[in-house]
C-alpha cells in the first residue's frame, strides 16, 4: 500500500546520479477508523532519508485505488506547484509488476524491509515498513527544491489512508 508514496513512472534515471540528498522534515498520516488503528508513521532520524510505517487494518482489502501528487516549491519560493499526479489500481500494481522501470524499484526499495502482501486481497491485521528509502531510485528530473507528497489510499470507495510528507531535494 505504502509503496505508492512517491510512485513516479516516469524516467529509470536516478538521483544518484546527479548526487541528490531527500531529507524529510514531516510525515502526517491521517486514518479512516473504521478501516485502520494502532497506526504510527514517523521519519527515521538522524539521516531524515528513511520512513517507518506501522498499521493495524481492521478490515479486508479487495481494491485498492491510490491517488498520488508530488509538488515542489523553488528554495525561495512561496507556493508549491505540481511536478506529477497520478491514479492507479494498487492491486494490479503489487500483482503485476515487472523487474523494470523506477515503479519496481520504488516498489523494491520500500518492501525490502516489510510484510507488505503480495496479491490482493490484503487481510486484515498489522502491516510494517521499515526504513523506507527512496533517495538512491528517485527519478533525476526531481528539481532541488522543497518537495510535498501526499498520497491517497481508498477501499471500497472510501478513503482509509492520507499521508502528506514535506522535506527537501538537496545537492550533495
Amino acid at each position: 500500500m505504502v509503496i505508492f508514496i512517491v510512485s513516479l513512472s516516469f524516467s529509470s534515471n536516478s538521483a544518484r546520479h546527479r548526487y541528490l540528498k531527500l531529507r524529510w522534515s514531516s510525515f502526517d498520516c491521517r486514518v479512516h477508523t473504521d478501516f485502520v488503528s494502532e497506526y504510527k508513521c514517523h521519519v527515521v532520524q538522524p539521516r531524515r532519508s528513511a520512513l517507518n510505517v506501522e498499521l493495524n487494518l481492521l478490515q479486508e482489502l479487495r481494491s485498492i485505488k491510490v491517488y498520488t501528487l508530488i509538488s515542489t516549491k523553488p528554495p525561495s519560493g512561496v507556493i508549491y506547484r505540481k511536478l506529477f499526479d497520478n491514479s492507479l489500481d494498487g492491486c494490479r500494481v503489487i500483482s503485476q509488476l515487472s523487474q523494470k522501470g523506477i515503479t519496481y524499484k520504488i516498489y523494491a526499495s520500500v518492501i525490502k524491509s516489510s510484510n507488505q502482501p503480495k496479491i490482493c486481497p490484503i487481510k486484515k491485521g498489522f502491516i510494517y515498513y521499515h526504513n523506507i528509502s527512496v533517495e538512491e531510485v528517485m527519478p533525476s528530473f526531481v528539481p532541488v527544491s522543497h518537495l510535498m507528497t501526499q498520497v491517497n489510499f481508498y477501499a471500497q470507495n472510501q478513503s482509509y489512508l492520507n499521508v502528506t510528507l514535506k522535506g527537501c531535494v538537496m545537492s550533495n
